[in-house]
């Protein structure tokens, strides 16, 4: 398979074909991030034989400047792989690039494609990207209400104030409350009815700790849990995942989270963790069992926070409810 690396820009792309010798690389500056440049990746590749089916593109989640490029390749029929920036970054460190440029970057992403196959990239489903991008079109409103309230509280507490100003921000803050209330009609529209994310919302409310809000930016975020089989994997795409630092004997650093992850679904787990702390059942015992270890209270949340992926994880997996009383199975010898 012929692997193509693009360095996704907002106007433009770099491309690198890696294909058999005696051609070697091949490298194409400045096609445009158009159906048209797309048209020509695919014409270049039909001179040198490569038809869609053996073409293995690889490229970066550059903000979303990538999305319809990696869409129109995918529906082309090539094998699409779309990779964490960091990881690019480090494997240029690996081989000691010297040097940036947008065709060094495309042929430094079509060797990292060569060398360690990524996964295969499919388009999320329509209803999660659109319950995607209601989710955080909601949490930016919510941030900008809050600023406008304050902003409004420091413009009472002037010595002198502007009625024209304050009756302005007033005008503000409502139309943002509308517009969220009408966010949240949305994202229930969205949900009833459908066949996967409706139930998966029965089941994750069955947990405690989690509400309409939080369940919902929990789906939104990780489509449907789609792409995660462990609770593991869940922590780490969430950055929630602990970080110990410890070298030999003179290392011992002090552990932190690791943060490198949808920073989006860690501020959502974090919140479900401050209500699910107050609860009676098993989750909240565990919250007051970290308490009475002596671990700091943003420490217990944090690992609240971590349990309530996992459980959140396993209750959609297993298409049951959240029990409070259940129990393992013990898996007996052969």
């Amino acid at each position: 398979m012929v692997v193509l690396g693009l360095d996704v820009g907002k106007d433009s792309l770099a491309a690198c074909f890696l294909l058999p010798a005696p051609s070697g690389a091949i490298t194409l500056p400045a096609v445009p991030n158009t159906q048209a440049g797309f048209k020509a990746l695919l014409r270049f590749a039909h001179q040198h034989d490569v038809v869609p089916a053996d073409l293995h593109v690889v490229m970066e989640a550059t903000s979303v400047y990538w999305e319809e490029c990696a869409t129109a390749l995918h529906e082309a029929r090539c094998t699409v792989s779309v990779e964490n920036p960091a990881q690019i970054k480090y494997f240029a460190r690996s081989i000691l690039r010297r040097g940036k440029t947008d065709c060094m970057d495309a042929e430094t992403i079509a060797r990292y494609g060569a060398t360690r196959p990524p996964k295969a990239w499919h388009p999320p489903d329509q209803h999660s990207t659109e319950l995607k991008l209601l989710v955080r079109e909601r949490t930016a409103l919510t941030t900008t209400v809050q600023q406008e309230r304050n902003r409004r509280h420091a413009m009472e507490h002037r010595s002198t104030s502007s009625p024209t100003l304050l009756t302005l921000v007033d005008e503000r803050i409502e139309l943002l409350e509308q517009q969220i209330k009408a966010i949240e009609a949305a994202m229930k529209q969205l949900l009833a009815g459908h066949a996967r994310l409706e139930p998966q919302m029965r089941l994750l409310l069955s947990v405690p700790g989690f509400g309409f809000l939080s369940a919902v930016s929990v789906l939104a975020e990780t489509d449907g849990f789609s792409a995660i089989e462990t609770g593991a994997q869940l922590c780490a795409f969430c950055g929630i995942a602990p970080s110990p630092v410890q070298s030999g004997t003179s290392v011992r650093g002090r552990g932190r989270i690791s943060k490198m992850g949808n920073a989006h679904l860690r501020r959502t787990a974090y919140l479900a963790a401050l209500g699910a702390a107050h609860s009676h059942g098993r989750l909240g015992v565990f919250y007051q069992h970290l308490r009475l270890a002596g671990k700091p209270p943003k420490v217990a949340r944090i690992a609240l926070a971590r349990k309530l992926l996992r459980v959140g994880l396993a209750v959609v997996k297993s298409g049951q409810p959240y029990q409070e009383d259940y129990q393992r199975p013990e898996h007996t010898a052969a």
